[in-house]
């Protein structure tokens, strides 16, 4: 085992939608008055205020009931865009968030995400009676009630907050807790911090110092038995290359490491000091043309290059969380593990059963679907249940996708193709995005047995976290109508090609959608995605807006 040290990455927040009253705000061309000397800052919480129908505060200023929690500037339309979360009394409010955007003269012309009613008459405790430390120690209780003991975590995150369930408002600690061995989890926990009592719990699964090494080309065959060209890290002195490269494009460099569980269910395994400060076992080789022997992750290594490349020149990101992010990836994890995750830290990879599943690091989908649910979590923050759920399931699925259009020049819509059923050739992969209806589900979830394509037919129970998976299907149809075209249930939608459909999730994703946004909301989303790169004329959508507004119709999304 070796030892390195690189910057601690972070997660996110999660949420649930607020509990008392909300009016929704979202919509296009509405305006504020421009005042001088009034920042942009001062506009979008005076704009959020004046959507409380009751507007008179206990205290403080206009629009502290908003926090401002990112904010940036579009050069290309010269707007302006910001994110906020709700806020009681400074604690924030999980589940809340709006995104609002102003023009050049201040003047708001879209708002998403839903404002909280009469939350400055509310009396929530906001004095814990518990510490952060008897929370953690609450959560990891449960965790290994779940899975097991566990001897390492891969990382806790702690937050007070305040948590609106089932028609209450508590004060608890959101615990957050990153597992590998002996099973991959994302958990997280909501402690009651006046009483200790576990409120709700969900899991979202979604050496060296790397200075001293030298930039080299190494080459090793993936799973499919391809021979690959990656960037690794050499130690001249010793000769001993490791897993460790950067993905470079747009004269940008993001870090890559690559790390073997070695299917050890016994064993504890944290990622090397590298990136996370936990040791592990590093992939090596000691061969003078730097030739890697384990496919499983080379092909990892390789696809989170591709992936991060994509994200880099086509939608100017730097990285998951668009501030240069390591990017981790854990090969070998568990027997037989039919699964890969995004756990909050890292890209977690089975080895498949050889029977459903291959080697999962195989699958450059399967790798931009993962990482795509870090970029998510670092920007909408989709809940992952219900309606959010399945619009976060569906844009890891659709970008993850374009990611591999544009990587291999190939134009396909099956998902997991590569790494589905080994020994069936042509069976078309795990989902489709073209035709979802096309594929198989248990009759527990639709009685039809195959997944829904339109919003009429959706699964509305409580199982896949209420149809997460399932319901994907929805959105995922619509954007192959947006990007190809087609006649779908009587509408004939005009295709606008993948550049440019791209460009319009990946915009409403980061601009526009707040972690409770269901499908109604990604319609709107999309399409004020569209005009802001299509204007109208004259009042007349562009083809692009219409194409939006066609596939959402004729999905049943009105």
């Amino acid at each position: 085992m070796k030892k390195a040290a690189i910057p601690t990455v972070l997660a996110l927040s999660v949420a649930f939608g607020g509990q008392l009253p909300t009016v929704p705000t979202f919509g296009t061309n509405v305006s504020t008055v421009h005042a001088e000397g009034v920042s942009k800052q001062d506009v979008v919480k005076a704009f959020l205020q004046s959507k409380v129908e009751e507007n008179v505060l206990k205290s403080g200023a206009v629009g502290d009931q908003f926090k401002i929690v990112s904010e940036q500037t579009d050069s290309a339309t010269g707007t302006y865009h910001v994110r906020t979360v709700e806020q009681y009394k400074g604690i924030p409010i999980y589940g809340s968030g709006q995104t609002v955007a102003l023009d050049a003269n201040n003047n708001v012309f879209a708002s998403f995400g839903k404002v909280t009613q009469k939350l400055a008459r509310s009396i929530i405790p906001t004095e814990a009676s518990i510490s952060e430390e008897d929370a953690v120690a609450i959560a990891k209780e449960g965790v290994e009630t779940q899975i097991g003991a566990v001897k390492n975590y891969d990382g806790i995150e702690s937050e007070l907050i305040i948590y609106p369930h089932e028609g209450e408002y508590y004060l608890t600690y959101l615990v957050k807790a990153s597992t590998s061995i002996p099973a991959p989890g994302y958990f997280h926990y909501f402690v009651d911090a006046t009483s200790g009592e576990v409120i709700n719990s969900f899991n979202t699964v979604h050496g060296v110092d790397p200075t001293t090494l030298s930039p080299v080309t190494a080459r090793g065959l993936d799973v499919h038995g391809k021979m690959q060209s990656f960037p690794v890290g050499k130690d001249l002195a010793t000769g001993t290359s490791y897993l460790y490269g950067a993905s470079i494009a747009s004269n940008n460099a993001v870090p890559i490491a690559t790390f073997d569980a070695k299917r050890m269910d016994e064993t504890a395994f944290i990622l090397g000091s590298a990136l996370l400060g936990f040791t592990g076992w590093e992939v090596t080789t000691n061969s003078a043309s730097n030739f890697f022997a384990n496919p499983a992750a080379v092909s990892a290594h390789f696809n989170s290059d591709k992936v991060n490349r994509y994200y880099q020149s086509t939608h100017k990101r730097n990285s998951l969380d668009n501030n240069g992010m390591p990017l981790i990836n854990t090969v070998h994890i568990g027997v037989k593990w039919n699964n890969a995750a995004w756990n909050g830290k890292q890209m977690l990879y089975g080895d498949g059963d050889g029977i459903q599943y291959s080697s999962l690091s195989g699958g450059l989908d399967v790798a931009g679907h993962e990482m795509t649910h870090g970029v998510i979590e670092h920007t909408a923050n989709l809940i992952y249940e219900n309606e959010s759920g399945a619009i976060n399931e569906s844009l890891a699925d659709i970008l993850g996708n374009f990611a591999q259009m544009q990587t291999t020049g190939v134009t396909e819509w099956d998902l997991g193709e590569e790494i589905t059923t080994p020994n069936i050739p042509g069976d078309g992969g795990l989902r489709s995005i073209i035709d979802p209806a096309s594929k198989k589900v248990s009759t527990k979830y639709m009685p039809s047995g195959h997944y829904p394509d339109t919003y009429q037919d959706r699964y509305q129970g409580t199982l896949d976290n209420g149809g997460v998976h399932i319901n994907s299907g929805i959105n995922n149809k619509t954007a192959y109508l947006i990007t190809q075209g087609g006649t779908n249930n009587g509408i004939t939608i005009k295709g606008i090609g993948r550049t440019k459909a791209e460009k319009i999730y990946y915009r409403a994703l980061t601009l526009y959608l707040t972690p409770t946004s269901g499908f109604k909301d990604m319609r709107e989303a999309a399409i004020q995605a569209a005009r802001d790169l299509h204007p109208d004329r004259n009042g007349v959508p562009s083809a692009e807006t219409k194409a939006v507004m066609d596939a959402y119709t004729s999905v049943g999304v009105n």
